[in-house]
């Protein structure tokens, strides 16, 4: 029976063993039926899965086959430097020992048998990341194994070891973009409405002591900036949802603009263009959400202000760089000051750019109008292609 592993047992110091590395349920499924597979296969007396946080610390159990629920309490964090599997786990190598080992004896409970212990280590890009460990029994143990199956195990464990980092990488960047928008999502709030509500605070003051002198002239004039204030709040509120509800509507950046640029046509009957010249840009996930929601700004704000009878989104290259432009042929700006202000979908548009190292600036055209430039290097995506 495969059991999964549990809490940290009540013997064992929480405080001092940390946690297995959590595995997506997305991929916890498959390594479930993998180990099954492997014990059956090869006849183990139990098959585990292991982690190690960071170097010298416990071994963390992520999964086990032909082990009881009480054996798995036992063994839910193990000593890297009690056998063969933490040599294994450091060396980033598969290892063979007939030597008992704590776990060994968790496991079997027979310390008279003949045993044999096989680990492959996980790794993923050359390191090591966790051990994958099949506990035999018998007098010829690994002798008996499927032909071709020691020379399986390596490769299996470079699988195994790729697909768990690359989930736990992902799961990361998830949690890590969910807190930049929350972030995010706190400054429009504070930016956009904190010196509304202070406004209105503040003339309700005054509202109050027109009203006690029973000067009607000036508490007339106080209420109806109240009302101004509190008709551009509610304003800006239906903008930020409008804002956050807003999500990518294709798994990748091109679909997804295409989708946001064609919803945008059909709200505003404005002739908007899209241009790539890179059909498949090399980006992470999260730099195509950030470059999304600025291009996504960028058009709004140009439909919204610019009275413009034609805007143009397009992606390219430049000097090393991707090169993302938005630009319309409206009436343009002044100076810098007049096309921020009350703008503050610009600032959030800064803060995305920062975020992936990117630039962006707000250029007056030559024939008229406004351009969003944003230029995000693309040395980066290069070099992680390569290595």
């Amino acid at each position: 029976m495969l059991q999964r592993c549990g809490p940290t047992p009540a013997h064992v110091d929480g405080a001092d063993q940390p946690e297995a590395q959590p595995v997506s349920t997305d991929l916890q499924l498959p390594i479930e039926q993998l180990l099954r597979a492997l014990a059956q296969m090869s006849a183990a007396h139990a098959v585990t899965v292991r982690t190690m946080a960071r170097a010298g610390s416990p071994m963390g159990l992520v999964a086990a086959s032909g082990a009881g629920a009480q054996v798995l309490e036992r063994i839910a964090h193990s000593d890297p430097d009690c056998g063969v599997c933490g040599i294994a786990l450091r060396t980033g190598a598969t290892r063979t020992s007939d030597v008992a080992c704590n776990c060994l004896r968790e496991l079997s409970g027979d310390t008279s048998a003949n045993h044999q212990v096989i680990a492959v280590a996980l790794r993923h890009k050359e390191r090591p990341c966790g051990v994958l460990s099949l506990f035999l029994e018998g007098d010829t143990a690994a002798k008996e194994l499927p032909t071709g199956f020691l020379q399986l195990l390596p490769a299996l464990g470079d699988l195994v070891g790729t697909a768990m980092e690359n989930t736990r990488l992902s799961d990361a960047d998830v949690h890590s973009s969910v807190m930049q928008e929350r972030n995010l999502l706190a400054n429009e709030v504070h930016d956009s409405l904190a010196q509304h509500l202070t406004s209105i605070r503040m003339r309700t003051s005054l509202l109050r002591n027109a009203v006690a002198t029973h000067d009607d002239s000036r508490a007339a004039n106080y209420l109806e900036e109240i009302d101004e204030s509190l008709a551009v709040a509610q304003s800006r509120v239906r903008q930020i949802i409008t804002d956050f509800r807003a999500q990518m509507d294709a798994p990748r950046l091109l679909p997804a603009l295409e989708y946001a640029i064609e919803e945008l046509r059909s709200a505003s009957g404005m002739k908007i263009e899209l241009d790539c010249a890179v059909p498949e840009p090399r980006l992470s996930a999260y730099e195509e959400v950030q470059l999304f929601y600025i291009a996504r700004e960028a058009l709004t704000n140009a439909l919204k202000h610019a009275q413009a009878s034609c805007v143009r989104l397009s992606l390219g290259e430049h000097l090393g760089a991707y090169e993302l432009l938005v630009e319309d042929d409206g009436v343009g700006f002044v100076d810098g000051r007049g096309a921020e202000q009350g703008h503050f979908g610009l600032n959030i548009m800064r803060e995305r750019a920062q975020r992936i190292g990117a630039a962006i600036e707000l250029q007056r055209r030559e024939q008229g109008g406004t351009r969003v430039r944003l230029l995000l290097p693309a040395r980066t995506h290069y070099d992680e292609a390569l290595g």
